[in-house]
């Protein structure tokens, strides 16, 4: 990325669903301290409960919309899953850029 440019944001596909604001409002707000709760979990070296708190992650982000933080989350839990903790690392610091990039994206951001 080049000096100057902007990280770009990650929209929820629900964003304009009135229907939908509360549990997306709640669930960014909650994002960062979730995140968190994942590094400590691979910092223990708990692969078995990192991968099951991906797996509802995955489910979480895909219902609210925010596939690529799904599929971030989901590329964590494979890794766990096949006992690779040093893929598990780089797929959760994937998951944490993405998680940030959602949270540009959310309206309260702006």
């Amino acid at each position: 990325m080049a000096q100057g440019d902007r990280i770009p944001p990650v929209l929820s596909t629900r964003a304009d669903d009135p229907e939908a604001a509360e549990a997306l409002d709640a669930f960014v707000v909650g994002l960062a301290e979730r995140i968190d709760g994942l590094q400590d979990t691979e910092a223990s070296g708990d692969l078995a409960s990192l991968a099951d708190a991906c797996r509802v992650l995955v489910a979480e982000s895909a219902g609210l919309g925010y596939e690529p933080l799904a599929a971030s989350a989901s590329a964590v839990e494979r890794a766990c899953r096949a006992g690779d903790p040093g893929e598990a690392h780089k797929c959760l610091v994937e998951l944490t850029e993405v998680s940030q990039r959602v949270r540009l994206g959310h309206r309260g951001a702006f």
